[in-house]
């Protein structure tokens, strides 16, 4: 049996809307047995090899190489490895009130193992993540809340099983985007569409162009992290990918109706008030 793990349950802040516990990656052996009765936890873990038993609130589910497992807050939950094919796994612990947000507004209740459903490019990246000592748990917390949003759609999306539209896939292309510098030529190669082709189905469904929508989806991003981090505007400008301060500002300005400094102090000043 052998584990890296990086720690982090000794740096949570309860007035943080999300707090890393722990990730990392498993080679387990026939010893690996986990048990817990009802904590304020959430987890997933992606199996990359291997097979083993998931008893999760009176079921009983058998989670094998490319499957999901997740442990929900307060569940009562025992997992363990397979004796002839022992998991290999990479994991992610957390909580707090935005994945509590995530799993209510995204996935089904009572969803535990999603099957065949590869996530260990996102897995790969919270672990990397992790990994950097130098970063601070402020900002590490931020970058993997951004990371974990996509894990939860790219697991609705598996779950309902449905074919897209071409404006649902050019939307869930933006989406999942939202820190990148895409353009329409982007989404254009992704997709296989021509550019005018995508503009016109974008704007017929949702009523906006695909670069209206997604400047406006950088910056309610850039709102999440205004109200949630410790982040300057200078680097939640740099984060979100605009080309500078002054620019970011301006699409700030011109979509929230005031700057991002206001944006911050106001808030600020609202949360003052409800304490």
């Amino acid at each position: 049996m052998h584990e890296t793990i990086y720690n982090f349950w000794h740096l949570c802040d309860p007035k943080l809307p999300l707090n890393i516990e722990r990730a990392g990656i498993s080679y387990c052996d026939k010893n690996y047995i986990i048990e817990r009765n009802g904590e304020n936890i959430y987890s997933f873990e992606y199996i990359i090899e291997g097979s083993g038993v998931l008893e999760i609130e009176s079921k009983t589910f058998y989670p094998k190489k490319n499957d999901v497992y997740i442990l929900t807050k307060n569940s009562r939950h025992k997992y363990y490895s397979s004796e002839e094919n022992p998991w290999i796994k990479i994991w992610v612990v957390f909580k707090g009130e935005f994945a509590e947000s995530l799993f209510n507004q995204y996935l089904p209740a009572d969803t535990y193992v999603v099957k065949d459903c590869n996530i260990l490019s996102y897995m790969n990246e919270i672990v990397n993540i992790a990994s950097l000592n130098q970063k601070n748990y402020s900002d590490l917390t931020d970058e993997i809340s951004v990371i974990l949003l996509r894990i939860v759609l790219h697991l609705k999306n598996h779950l309902e099983n449905k074919v897209l539209s071409v404006p649902e896939q050019i939307k869930l292309c933006l989406d999942l985007n939202i820190e990148n510098a895409m353009d329409i030529n982007d989404v254009s190669m992704e997709l296989g569409y021509s550019k005018n082709y995508i503009i016109k189905l974008f704007r017929e469904c949702y009523g906006i162009t695909p670069y209206t929508y997604f400047r406006k989806r950088k910056i309610e991003l850039a709102q999440h992290y205004l109200r949630n981090s410790h982040l300057n505007i200078n680097e939640i400008s740099t984060k979100l990918n605009f080309a500078d301060q002054h620019y970011f500002s301006s699409c700030f300005k011109a979509i929230a109706g005031i700057s991002p400094s206001e944006f911050r102090r106001n808030n600020k000043a609202v949360l003052r008030n409800e304490k």
